[in-house]
Parts: C-alpha cells; structure tokens; sequence
C-alpha cells in the first residue's frame, strides 16, 4: 500500500470537523510550497522574459484597464 492510499484510508474514519481541519493544513501547506517555488523561479529568473514582454505589450498599448 502506498503513502497516498494509507492516507486516503485514514481520512475515511475522520469526523467532518476532521476532514475540515486536515484540509485547511493541506491548503496552508500548498500555499507556502507554491510560495517556495515562486520564489525560486524568480530566483533564477524564470519569469524575467514574461514579465518584461508584458510590461513591453502594456507600454505598447495591448492591455486594457481592469
């Protein structure tokens, strides 16, 4: 049995408060993971080219006010 299924076992036997609780670690852990990588992409430059050829298109007109 695999850690995911072992898991998924025991979140069948918790209380809806459980789950409740389990999900909101899971989004809170999710949050800061994607955080870590974001940071880390911009670290090393990853999002350098997107960004400047969007604020190269914004300064050429091609975006619209929100």
């Amino acid at each position: 049995m695999t850690s995911v299924q072992e898991i998924a076992e025991r979140l069948r036997s918790l209380s809806f408060s459980e789950l409740r609780e389990v999900r909101e670690l899971l989004d809170q852990y999710e949050d800061q993971r994607w955080d870590e990588q974001f940071e880390a992409e911009v670290g090393e430059g990853t999002w350098d080219a997107p960004a400047d050829k969007a604020l190269r298109n914004h300064r050429e007109g091609y975006s619209t006010p929100l």
